[in-house]
């Protein structure tokens, strides 16, 4: 039975309306206190917004999830891999049959297949966010992958994930979770991912002190075609509706990628939507 998943879906749905009076024309990254700090163009997060906009639509017929995703296109040109989050999450709303695909998300897939360097192996982390630090981080696959596959770029989307994985993700859960994710959307287009996949899923025994690094694992494990993965991936998403999430130091929050990879996971749970819609 799915019962829970029903409720949870509907109750994610409520709370977004809730976010949408609190964030106004702005984009919401974390709530603490019941109060939220939000951006003006998203940030790494703004495709989550517009994927929680969408995912409502689609569950209930409520709101219109076009003008937040267009306004996802300030990022189209910007020099950062997390164009992939912000589009391929962003974007959802396209293959689901909420609104018609969006020019910019196909020309994001190529801008980023365009900005592939082979010497790193990858597409480079870029210079627009955060760029002190590493070229290859755990969570620059994540939304890439499948991306870039979407749209063609099938040996730039494998070269790209395998780097990622061979450098793993050094001890952060929440990147920990992103390759887990990343990994799954791998195995479901190409061979040679899915032993990779079990032993990424195999580290998910128990949910994590992060509850949106336990929704995004709880997702990548409600994608797979194994009763039993998808039974723990239950028991993940459940767990990540209890919790509370981490970020940039502060613990107790509640962080829009949460929020998405929460109702995501209950979504797939009761069918609405499918493994690669999102």
């Amino acid at each position: 039975m799915s019962d829970w998943a029903e409720e949870l879906l509907r109750s994610s749905c409520e709370r977004v309306a809730e976010v949408e009076r609190a964030a106004g024309t702005r984009f919401p990254l974390y709530a603490e206190g019941g109060s939220w700090t939000t951006t003006a163009r998203g940030s790494w997060a703004g495709g989550f917004w517009a994927g929680l906009l969408a995912l409502r639509s689609v569950a209930t017929g409520a709101g219109d999830p076009v003008p937040v995703r267009r306004r996802l296109d300030v990022w189209a040109e910007a020099d950062t891999v997390c164009r992939g989050l912000v589009f391929w999450y962003g974007s959802g709303g396209e293959r689901c049959g909420a609104h018609a695909p969006e020019p910019s998300t196909a020309d994001v897939a190529r801008r980023l297949a365009e900005a592939y360097d082979d010497r790193v192996g990858a597409i480079p982390w870029g210079t627009a966010l955060a760029p002190e630090g590493p070229p290859v981080r755990p969570d620059g696959a994540a939304g890439v992958v499948p991306l870039l596959a979407a749209h063609g770029y099938d040996e730039i989307a494998r070269r790209h994930l395998d780097t990622h994985l061979r450098l793993g993700s050094a001890g952060w859960r929440r990147g920990a979770a992103w390759l887990l994710l990343s990994c799954v959307d791998g195995s479901r287009r190409w061979d040679g991912f899915a032993e990779r996949s079990r032993a990424l899923a195999g580290e998910w025994t128990a949910p994590d002190s992060d509850s949106s690094a336990t929704a995004i694992a709880a997702v990548a494990l409600l994608k797979s075609d194994h009763a039993r993965t998808r039974a723990a991936g239950e028991e993940l998403v459940r767990a990540a509706a209890r919790g509370t999430a981490e970020y940039a130091g502060r613990t107790g929050l509640r962080v829009v990628w949460g929020d998405f990879f929460t109702a995501l996971g209950a979504a797939l749970v009761v069918g609405l939507v499918g493994p690669d819609h999102w």
